[in-house]
C-alpha cells in the first residue's frame, strides 16, 4: 500500500475543488525525496504542458520566508542591528510618530498594528504587539535594501541559490515554458505573473523540489551536504517563535513569518496533529511548505488557483491546509512504523 496515497487523492480532489489546472507534492525524509506525485497541466488550454518536476509554480506568499531569511542574514552580518531595532530607523520618509516603537520583530510575526499606503503615508490600526494582522513583505525588503544596499534576491542568490545550485526557483520578469501558466496569453486564468526581480513581489516561480529542498534547508540548520552554509544560529533563531509575549495567546504564533505549531494555540493554520516544532508557511495559490523536525522530514504541496483565500465560493482554506497537514502527520507515522 502506498503510504503517501491518502494525501495524493486528497491534494486531487483540493485541485478540482478550488478549479487549480495543476498540483504536486514532494515529500523528504532524512534529506532525500521518498515520494512525489504530479497531476493536470500548466493551465486549461489547448495545448497546456503537462506537471512534472521540472515546473514552476508561483507560491505567492509561500514567498516571505525567502524575504525572511535575507533578514535574519542582514542581522547576522550586522547590517540590522538587532531584529529589535525599530523600524523608523530605515523608514524616514514615513511619519515617525505613527510608527512608534514598532520593530523588525513586529514585522516578521505580523503584529505591527500598521497600514502602509501609497505617497509614504501609514496609518496605525492598533498597538504594535497586541493582534495579528496581513503580511508587509515589501516594508522589510525596503529595509533590508536599505539596511544592506541589496536586494532579496541579491542576498538569497549569492547566500542560498547559488550554493545550493538552484536553477527552478526564480523571481520571473518575463515568460517561461516551465511556468505553470499560460505563457501565452497572460490573461487567461491561471494568470502569468511578472513583477520585479528584486525578490519583494509575487513573482516568485518555484518547483516542487526546490521548495521542499528550501523547507530541507531550514530543517538542517543551514546544513547541506555536511556543509554549513549558513550559521546554525540563524536558522534556530528563524524557525523559533518571535512573537511577542504582548500578544493575545489565542493568536498564532511565528517565526520569520513561518507558522509555528505551538500547543497553546488553536487558531493555527497548522493541522493540530501535526507534532509541536512544525512549521510551516501557506500561499494563496494553494501552495505550502511543511516542516516537522519530529519526522527529520519536509512535505511540500502545490497547486496553481487564484481563490484559496477569502472564503470564496465557500472554500474554508483553514480547514483545508489544517485536513492536510493532518493526513501528513497519518502519512509519516505510517512510514515510521514500516520503516
Amino acid at each position: 500500500m502506498d503510504i503517501f496515497n491518502d494525501l495524493d487523492q486528497y491534494t486531487n480532489q483540493i485541485k478540482d475543488r478550488i478549479a487549480a489546472s495543476a498540483a504536486a507534492i514532494c515529500v523528504m525524509k532524512d534529506n532525500k525525496i521518498i515520494h512525489e506525485w504530479y497531476s493536470g497541466f500548466h493551465h486549461f488550454h489547448k495545448g497546456a504542458r503537462k506537471v512534472d518536476r521540472y515546473s514552476q509554480f508561483n507560491v505567492y506568499s509561500t514567498r516571505v520566508t525567502y524575504i525572511g531569511l535575507a533578514a535574519a542574514i542582514a542581522i547576522n552580518d550586522g547590517a540590522i542591528k538587532s531584529l529589535d531595532e525599530p523600524i523608523s530607523n530605515y523608514l524616514k520618509n514615513y511619519d515617525r510618530n505613527i510608527l512608534g516603537s514598532t520593530t523588525i520583530r513586529h514585522l516578521v510575526t505580523r503584529t505591527t498594528g500598521l497600514h502602509f499606503q501609497k505617497d509614504s503615508v501609514v496609518v496605525r490600526k492598533f498597538a504594535e504587539g497586541t493582534s495579528f494582522e496581513g503580511k508587509k513583505p515589501e516594508i522589510l525588503a525596503e529595509i533590508i535594501k536599505k539596511a544592506t544596499g541589496k536586494t532579496v534576491a541579491e542576498i538569497i542568490d549569492e547566500r542560498v541559490f547559488k550554493p545550493l545550485e538552484f536553477s527552478q526557483t526564480e523571481w520571473r520578469t518575463e515568460g517561461k515554458e516551465t511556468l505553470v501558466c499560460d505563457i501565452n496569453d497572460p490573461t487567461t486564468y491561471p494568470t502569468l505573473r511578472l513583477e520585479s526581480n528584486e525578490g519583494s513581489d509575487r513573482n516568485l516561480y518555484i518547483s516542487a523540489r526546490e521548495l521542499a529542498l528550501w523547507g530541507n534547508l531550514h530543517l538542517n540548520k543551514g546544513v547541506i551536504q555536511g556543509q554549513q552554509i549558513l550559521p546554525k544560529a540563524l536558522f534556530d533563531n528563524v524557525t523559533s517563535v518571535n512573537t511577542p509575549n504582548s500578544l493575545p495567546v489565542q493568536l498564532p504564533r511565528l517565526g520569520y513569518f513561518w507558522w509555528i505549531q505551538d500547543k497553546k494555540v488553536a487558531n493555527s493554520e497548522i493541522g493540530p496533529d501535526l507534532p509541536e516544532g512544525t512549521y510551516q508557511i501557506l500561499g494563496a495559490s494553494g501552495c505550502s511548505c511543511t516542516v516537522i523536525p519530529e519526522h527529520n522530514a519536509v512535505v511540500v504541496r502545490m497547486t496553481n488557483s487564484l481563490w484559496t483565500f477569502g472564503g470564496k465560493n465557500g472554500f474554508d482554506y483553514t480547514s483545508d491546509i489544517q485536513r492536510f497537514g493532518n493526513l501528513i502527520t497519518q502519512a509519516l507515522n505510517q512510514q515510521s512504523n514500516v520503516s
